[in-house]
């Protein structure tokens, strides 16, 4: 069910101006990953780009919620530090592709 769920939004990112949808926790990120998180001061992101694997940006305390996924998630944690929690958006981005330029929040 949840590989029809990315294929749903690959085909919507297909056709529209956008190069990727990112979430938040709540229900649009639970819907589509099967994944609960709440909002925290420790922020939790879903990445989701054309015709690639979703990848997630997260506290490494977290990291037992997608250890044993059934689909392909890139995972990306960030330490207790906050002065280095940038370093695993950037790394995520990165990865994903340079060419994001718009993306749908």
């Amino acid at each position: 069910m949840i590989h029809s769920r990315f294929d749903k939004l690959n085909a919507s990112l297909q056709i529209s101006d956008l190069d990727a949808v990112i979430l938040n926790p709540g229900p649009t990120l639970t819907y589509l990953s099967g994944l609960h998180f709440h909002l925290m001061e420790r922020p939790v992101v879903l990445l989701f780009a054309k015709d690639q694997d979703p990848a997630i940006v997260l506290p490494e305390l977290e990291l037992q919620k997608v250890a044993s996924l059934p689909y392909k998630l890139q995972v990306f944690a960030y330490p207790e530090n906050p002065s280095e929690w940038d370093a695993a958006f950037w790394k995520a981005n990165w990865r994903r592709t340079a060419s994001i330029a718009f993306a749908g929040i």
